[in-house]
């Protein structure tokens, strides 16, 4: 127990009791330094507390985020769960603990300074202030003087109230200093005690929350220990990662052809037309690829790999590169070395394959019932049933297998699957296969099919076959090495085609009754697949020409009202267009391909490529076999053996849409860029142009002839078919993608001329078409305007005599203004 002053000392106001007041007022101050610190620091911990629990939580909530990442690891999930429950559970008791250091520590201290300590301090004032009065009130009694009996009596009374006053007031403060001493422990003490027992009661919750999941934990301590084993050999293992480029590549190399995928450079279509890195798959008959940032979406290059082609590309200064062809598109890629450039090829000619022997086997493996041409659409089962009565169609034209299934539209023969495959590597520059049951086919295409066949083309690319030729005829189950020699040997090295005679070797055997023709001859007398040498009767011949070939009876023909001299503006209707109306029969009579010699000093070349007759029922109706004015020439324009060549007999054959000899004149080696310097430097296209035969352009066409190339007067295929009104050939030319924005050494461009004319059709025609191109400039756009499709899709719909009649009046008055201008 604390000692306390006697009340007599503080009555007598001795030193002692002011010694005593001023220890007392000293160890007072010091307890309140000290306790205003621990409150203050209280406070500090109390708010760090609210800080530590805060992020205590966020850190919780943030252990939620990774437990959804391992929601395929059952074990790690729910480990995850169990702790995450235990860190929000000690969060809890943790805030309870907070919160009890707030109503003990701070609470009760802080109360004990406000309502002790500062009483104290604040009657200390008063009891300085009552000491200063008592003393003031000693010095005014000692200093009255005692002749003054009312002055003395006046200090004596007022020292006796000060005295009193004082008394009682050095009592009250004792008293404080007192009790506060005295409650200072217990205050302290009870307050930490409180907190003290409210630490115990969080530690107790925390280790009986531990106590209720040791046996987890230490279930989950030996699943740690089993995990760092397996840490330990994965790190072992990955130790020898770098062992894994050389088996990578190694693995490339060696890998199956059937199942290949990597990255590829890709040339933009779009804008600058630079060069991307994609990655390529095959995928479910389809060539597709993606970026390498973007895994969810993903774009097709070739949509049906049964109608493409694959072959490398050596032109061009960038390396390892092929090329796959599509009938409408190619695209080139790039490979990122010789041997991955090598395995793309092989992966895509295998997956090609595998697709197109997938539909055969689907089509041979159905109930026979689905399998006849009947169940085909109407407009393939018309093809598909007339291709195959063409002269030698029923057999691939290579292998002689039966039935065949696909076609080169630029040949004009039929194929099996297997030879189908060989074609399509040879390039589009040689061969472009279609299939006869997949694909649409336009009616410029069947013309062409029509035209020639198997039979014909054999006898012109196998016309001197040797008998002790180093090369097996290929046959239907041959392998492929087979096939792919005799392709390539046949149609690109054109090593059985009948050379061209040299002028003078036929003048100097005008005498001779037969001239025996073998490696030199001009043209074969029947197929030599026996070895037998090729003859040509000549008799007396000293000129040359090559006669039209008709597809229809013509009715009545007409003359030539306008020559194609020397202006293109020459819109007269020639044979074919006047032909009588009731050549509509379902059933056309197409007559033999032979041709006769006019006269005996005349030699008209393709005699020996005739065909016997064969009707071609519903092929196609007159309206769509009509070509829109073609002419009524019965032969080309005879010429002397002197100026006999191939390139010669490709114009002559175009004047009248000769495809046997056309096809022949390809095979002797005729240049597609060849112009004629005698006749106005004009091309091949020119002149089938000027025929008026659609057929004939097509068959250039394919066969790679110059779309735009122009004559002496700046004239393009596509400004004389708009001249002369063909709106058939100028939707022919403007599909093939020709130029409608050349112009003419006149000025004029083919739009100019149609305006001119005021033929509404084609004037629709290239308007659209320059509309279609202008809208597929912007980078941001992709593929054809719909409405363009459409609308050339009505044209190519429309039958060429309707779009005749609808443009009579027009085109009668563009004549009579023709013949005005002209004169």
């Amino acid at each position: 127990m604390r000692a306390t002053i006697e009340f007599e000392e503080c009555l007598k106001d001795s030193p002692r009791f002011r010694q005593f007041v001023s220890k007392e007022e000293s160890d007072i101050e010091h307890l309140e330094h000290r306790l205003e610190k621990i409150i203050k620091l209280c406070n500090v911990a109390v708010d760090s507390g609210k800080e530590y629990i805060k992020n205590q939580s966020a850190f919780a909530m943030s252990l939620w985020d990774l437990q959804q990442h391992f929601l395929d690891n059952k074990n790690a999930h729910n480990a995850l769960g169990k702790l995450i429950h235990c860190f929000q559970e000690m969060n809890k008791f943790h805030t309870i603990l907070l919160d009890q250091a707030s109503r003990t520590v701070l609470k009760n201290l802080s109360v004990f300074v406000k309502d002790d300590v500062n009483q104290v301090k604040d009657y200390k004032g008063h009891f300085l202030k009552v000491s200063e009065g008592f003393d003031n009130a000693l010095i005014k009694n000692s200093q009255a003087s005692k002749n003054r009996p009312q002055e003395v009596q006046e200090a004596a009374n007022i020292l006796s109230a000060s005295k009193s006053c004082f008394q009682h007031t050095a009592l009250d403060y004792v008293n404080y200093i007192t009790l506060v001493q005295a409650r200072k422990v217990p205050s302290i003490l009870s307050t930490l005690l409180d907190y003290y027992q409210a630490c115990v009661t969080y530690y107790h919750q925390g280790f009986d929350l531990c106590n209720d999941f040791d046996e987890f934990f230490k279930n989950i301590s030996e699943d740690l220990n089993a995990l760092r084993g397996d840490y330990q050999q994965l790190e072992k293992a990955m130790q020898n990662r770098h062992m894994s480029v050389n088996r990578y590549c190694d693995s490339n190399t060696n890998s199956s052809s059937n199942k290949v995928e990597g990255y590829l450079f890709k040339k933009k279509s779009k804008g600058f037309k630079t060069w991307c890195r994609r990655w390529f798959y095959l995928s479910d008959n389809q060539l597709v690829y993606r970026k390498r940032s973007n895994e969810d979406s993903f774009s097709v290059m070739e949509e049906d790999l049964r109608i493409c082609s694959v072959r490398p590309v050596n032109e061009g200064d960038r390396r390892f590169c092929f090329e796959v062809i599509s009938p409408t598109k190619s695209h080139i890629l790039q490979a990122d070395s010789a041997d991955m450039l090598s395995l793309w090829i092989s992966a895509l000619q295998h997956s090609i394959g595998a697709a197109i022997q997938h539909d055969s086997t689907h089509h041979s493996t159905r109930p026979q019932s689905t399998n006849t041409p009947n169940e085909l659409p109407a407009k393939r089962r018309i093809h598909w049933e007339e291709f195959l009565k063409i002269p030698g169609n029923a057999q691939c034209c290579d292998c002689r297998g039966q039935d065949p299934r696909w076609a080169s539209i630029n040949l004009g023969i039929t194929l099996c699957i297997e030879c189908s495959g060989v074609h399509r590597s040879l390039g589009v520059h040689y061969s472009k296969v279609r299939s006869l049951t997949l694909d649409a086919w336009e009616t410029e295409n069947v013309k062409v099919m029509m035209e020639l066949g198997n039979e014909v083309v054999n006898r012109i690319y196998e016309a001197r076959i040797p008998d002790d030729c180093e090369l097996k005829q290929p046959t239907e189950q041959c392998e492929i090495g087979v096939r792919e020699a005799w392709i390539k040997a046949k149609y690109v090295e054109r090593r059985f085609v009948c050379g061209m005679p040299k002028p003078q070797e036929l003048l100097a055997s005008e005498t001779a009754e037969v001239l025996s023709i073998d490696s030199d001859g001009i043209l074969p007398a029947e197929a030599s697949g026996t070895g037998k040498r090729a003859t040509l009767s000549l008799g007396g011949t000293r000129k040359w020409t090559v006669k039209r070939l008709r597809r229809r009876r013509q009715q009545r023909p007409l003359p030539k009202t306008l020559s194609d001299e020397p202006s293109i503006y020459n819109t007269a209707k020639t044979g074919d267009e006047l032909e009588d109306e009731d050549d509509d029969d379902e059933s056309i009579n197409i007559p033999s391909m032979s041709l006769s010699i006019s006269r005996d000093d005349l030699l008209t070349i393709g005699d020996e490529l005739a065909l016997d007759s064969y009707v071609t029922p519903g092929i196609l109706g007159s309206d769509q076999e009509t070509t829109d004015g073609e002419s009524d020439a019965e032969i080309a324009e005879e010429l002397p053996f002197s100026q006999l060549d191939a390139n010669l007999l490709l114009y002559q054959a175009s004047a009248v849409h000769n495809l046997p000899v056309m096809c022949m004149a390809f095979a002797l080696g005729a240049d597609k860029l060849w112009k004629n310097q005698q006749d106005r430097q004009r091309s091949f296209l020119h002149q089938a142009v000027i025929s008026g035969s659609v057929m004939a352009c097509e068959y250039l066409l394919l066969n790679g002839a110059a779309i735009d190339a122009v004559d002496e007067q700046g004239y393009t295929a596509l400004h004389i078919s708009t001249a002369k009104g063909h709106i058939a050939q100028v939707y022919l030319l403007l599909k093939h993608k020709a130029a409608y924005d050349l112009a003419s050494s006149d000025g004029k461009k083919a739009l100019d001329i149609a305006v001119d004319l005021k033929n509404a059709d084609i004037v629709t025609l290239l308007r659209l078409t320059r509309l279609n191109d202008e809208i597929g400039q912007n980078d941001e756009y992709n593929g054809e305007d719909e409405t363009y499709k459409d609308v050339m899709k009505d044209f190519s719909n429309c039958q060429p005599r309707m779009l005749r009649q609808r443009n009579d009046s027009n085109t009668l008055e563009s004549q009579r203004s023709s013949l005005t201008n002209s004169d």
